[in-house]
C-alpha cells in the first residue's frame, strides 16, 4: 500500500515521518497477536475474538461477589495471589467509611481471603496502611513476594478523613480531575515484600524503581520482572533492581481517549498492555449515560520493543448476570489479569462504580461518576 493519491506534505521530515508510521502500521502483528491467521481470517485465542481477536468474551457474574458488595466498602481495584488452597486479594480500600474521592488520603491496601476466586472475599488484615493504592501483587521466581503501588503506605492503619463524623457528601470535589491531581502526581512508586503470600509485608528500603504512576509489574516466567511506568517499559532481574528501561511507547491509534492504569502480561505471543481509557467529552453535553463509555484498550508487542495499539476497546461497560440480567457500571478501571498455575488468563478484576449513570454527576461525565457513588471491587471470568 502506499499513501493517498494526493497527499501533501510541508516538508520532508514530515513526509518521512508518515512513511515511517505507515510502515509500522502495515507491519504490525495479525490478529493483536491474539490468534494466528488461516485461510484469510484470524482463528482466535480464547477469550478473544471478533475478526483482529480484539474483543474479550466473558462468563456471566453472580451477586454477591468481589469485595465491597457485602459487606458495602468502597473498594478500587487489587488482584489475586493462590496459595493452593485458598485466594490472597490485595486491594484497594478507603477507610473510615470514606467514598473513593478520599483515595489521596484515606486508601490503604486490605488483604481478603476466599475458597473462590470470584469471591466474596472476607476480610483479613490491613497489609499495608495509608496511604497506599493501586494494588499490584506477584509472586516472585525465588518464592518471596512483593506488592507495587503508589503512596509511601506509612501512616496508621485508619488514616485519612474521618467519614463516620463528616457527612461524604461533602467530601466530594467539584473538579475531581484537578483536585487530586497533586496526590496523583506525588505518587511515587513503592514496593512492598514478604516471605509470605500472607504477610506481614515490609518495605523494600533498597527499591531502585523510581518515581512510576500506577506501576504494572510482571513476572516473566524466566524469572525477569518487567515494570510498565508510564509510556515506557523497564525490567530487572531483582526486585531491589537495577532497573534498565526497554522500550517506550505511545497510544497512537487505540481508542480516542486518556489512557492510564496499565496492567502488563506476556503469553507465548508476545508482549500485551490492557489499559483504563478515558472519553469526557462522550454522550455530551456530560456524557451522563454510560452504557457505552469507553473504557479499556489493548497494546500489544511481539518482542517488547515495537509496540502497537488496537483500535478496538477489548471489553466496555455491561457486565451479564447468571440471572439473566445485565448491569452497566459507569466506570470500569484498574484492569487486572488473574492467571492460573498453568499460564492461563482466567479472570478480570476491575474498580467499578456501581452507578449506571449519573444525571446529575460532574461534567467530566461516566469517569467521575464515582466520586459521588458505590464503588467496589468486580472479578468477572473470562470465557475460555
Amino acid at each position: 500500500s502506499f499513501l493517498p493519491s494526493g497527499t501533501e506534505f510541508r516538508n520532508t521530515e514530515e513526509m518521512s515521518m508518515a512513511l515511517v508510521a505507515l510502515a509500522l502500521a502495515q507491519s504490525a502483528p495479525e490478529c493483536s497477536l491474539n490468534g494466528v491467521m488461516q485461510g484469510g481470517s484470524c482463528v482466535c485465542d480464547k477469550p478473544w475474538s471478533g475478526p483482529s481477536c480484539s474483543t474479550m468474551n466473558f462468563k456471566p457474574v453472580t451477586f454477591p461477589q468481589g469485595y465491597g458488595m457485602s459487606p458495602n466498602l468502597t473498594s478500587w481495584g487489587g488482584n489475586a495471589l493462590y496459595d493452593g488452597k485458598q485466594y490472597h486479594l490485595y486491594v484497594s480500600a478507603m477507610t473510615n467509611q470514606c467514598p473513593l474521592s478520599t483515595w489521596g488520603q484515606n486508601s490503604r491496601i486490605e488483604h481478603g481471603i476466599s475458597d473462590s476466586i470470584t469471591g466474596p472475599y472476607v476480610f483479613k488484615d490491613v497489609a499495608i496502611p495509608t496511604w497506599s493504592h493501586n494494588s499490584a501483587p506477584v509472586a516472585l521466581k525465588d518464592g518471596t513476594y512483593a506488592i507495587f503501588h503508589i503512596g509511601d503506605g506509612d501512616g496508621p492503619a485508619n488514616g485519612g478523613k474521618n467519614c463516620n463524623t463528616t457527612g461524604w457528601q461533602q467530601l466530594i470535589p467539584s473538579d475531581p480531575r484537578s483536585e487530586y491531581a497533586e496526590a496523583a502526581e506525588a505518587a511515587g512508586s513503592t514496593i512492598h515484600v514478604s516471605k509470605s503470600i500472607e504477610g506481614p509485608w515490609m518495605p523494600l528500603t533498597t527499591n531502585s524503581l523510581g518515581s512510576c504512576n500506577n506501576p504494572a509489574p510482571w513476572v516473566h516466567p524466566n524469572g525477569t520482572i518487567y515494570c510498565v511506568c508510564g509510556g515506557s517499559m523497564k525490567r530487572a532481574d531483582q526486585i531491589s533492581g537495577p532497573w534498565t528501561t526497554v522500550s517506550t511507547f505511545s497510544h497512537t491509534g487505540g481508542p480516542d481517549g486518556n489512557y492510564e492504569d496499565p496492567f502488563l502480561y506476556t503469553d507465548s505471543r508476545g508482549f500485551h498492555l490492557i489499559y483504563h481509557v478515558y472519553n469526557t467529552h462522550e454522550n455530551p453535553p456530560h456524557g451522563h449515560e454510560c452504557f457505552n463509555s469507553t473504557v479499556s484498550a489493548h497494546a500489544f508487542s511481539e518482542d517488547g520493543f515495537t509496540w502497537f495499539m488496537s483500535p478496538t476497546s477489548p471489553y466496555g461497560t455491561q457486565v451479564a448476570l447468571t440471572n439473566g440480567e445485565t448491569v452497566t457500571v459507569a466506570t470500569r478501571e484498574r484492569p487486572k489479569l488473574y492467571f492460573d498455575s498453568t499460564g492461563q488468563k482466567t479472570h478480570l478484576f476491575n474498580g467499578v462504580c456501581g452507578a449506571p449513570n449519573c444525571p446529575n454527576g460532574p461534567a467530566t461525565g461516566c469517569v467521575d461518576c464515582k466520586y459521588a457513588n458505590w464503588d467496589y471491587l468486580l472479578v468477572q471470568p473470562l470465557d475460555i
